[in-house]
């Protein structure tokens, strides 16, 4: 028993954005939204041979992916343009830090280490502001 061109399209979507659930790269998606289309296209006759098939395949998932990537993107990961709530956050040193070297705050509970550009030891019990984290530092300057 062979499969039909539109069962073939069916369960290339399917496996398209079952992948794309596991990596999030919302590339896959727009793939699977494409043999969809594909799919449904071949299933009522507009795309009977492969030729028009592919087609329609590469049509729909390029431009729904040129269309929707922007905002699918931004509807789960938000926007890189917001300012982190971390900034501007008072916190206090609880080991200096010197002035070409690292100490120590307290943020949220935990001890991080902690540096600034402040050309003078910031002494601990301080209170201080946070201005980026960078990796498991975090960049402070004096209030």
């Amino acid at each position: 028993m062979s499969l039909s061109a539109v069962w073939i399209w069916a369960i290339i979507a399917v496996l398209l954005i079952i992948a794309e659930l596991t990596t999030f790269t919302f590339i896959l998606s727009f793939f699977g939204i494409g043999a969809i289309v594909t799919a449904v296209t071949t299933g009522i006759g507009l795309t009977p041979d492969i030729n028009s098939q592919l087609i329609v395949f590469a049509l729909t998932s390029i431009i729904t992916m040129l269309l929707f990537r922007k905002m699918a993107k931004r509807l789960f990961y938000g926007t890189s343009d917001m300012i982190p709530d971390y900034i501007g956050q008072k916190v206090k040193v609880i080991r200096d830090i010197p002035a070409s070297g690292e100490g120590s705050i307290e943020y949220r509970g935990s001890p991080w280490t902690a540096y600034s550009d402040f050309s003078e030891n910031i002494p601990e019990g301080s209170m201080v502001e946070i201005a980026a984290i960078e990796g498991v530092r975090v960049k402070v300057r004096q209030i």
